[in-house]
């Protein structure tokens, strides 16, 4: 071939711009699709490592050249794939992604779950007393505590069983709260 050849030049245009493309796709879709897996109940880790994967997938069949919305798609899809794929032992499994996707749409879809993150961190600011500390302190929100929840206990004045319904109460209470700031 030579260097006039189109297919040649093609190539060699399109192989440059990857990089850019490449950059562009994870800047806009990373946190969307990390969180996407964390509602299916993945760990930072695993949504660390399945995110990777999805990305490079992503890559390979040329999902940045889709429209920002199908690329999202693209990415989710893969990624829960990914998610069921890791966790294909259990049943329940396929139900709850099946409802995570539901919520998904329902409520992070246009924002990949930044206006849930803004609800919730207003929230808790509005928490006082014990039920903000055991979640600072469970959810590893406070810097200076580890998420260990008998020292959380300990230091709280409750037995585990005390801080799991205390847990169990304030969730209850930020969920309201949330749903009361999405209307």
């Amino acid at each position: 071939m030579t260097a006039t050849d189109p297919c040649t030049t093609g190539g060699e245009a399109e192989r440059a711009l990857q990089p850019v493309a490449a950059d562009a796709l994870i800047r806009r879709h990373l946190l969307g699709t990390w969180r996407y897996l964390r509602m299916h109940g993945a760990s930072p880790h695993e949504a660390d490592d399945l995110t990777q994967e999805a990305f490079v997938i992503a890559l390979q069949k040329n999902a940045a050249a889709l429209d920002p919305a199908a690329t999202a798609t693209f990415l989710r899809r893969t990624a829960r794939f990914l998610f069921l794929r890791h966790r294909r032992d259990a049943r329940e499994s396929v139900e709850l992604a099946d409802a995570v996707d539901a919520l998904w749409q329902q409520d992070c879809a246009d924002d990949g779950g930044e206006a849930l993150l803004v609800a919730l961190r207003r929230c808790i600011g509005e928490l006082q007393g014990r039920a903000r500390q055991a979640i600072e302190r469970c959810y590893g929100l406070a810097a200076s505590h580890e998420q260990d929840r008998a020292a959380a206990a300990r230091d709280l004045g409750l037995l585990p069983d005390g801080l799991k319904t205390l847990l169990q109460r304030t969730r209850a209470l930020l969920r309201t709260c949330i749903e009361r700031s999405s209307r």
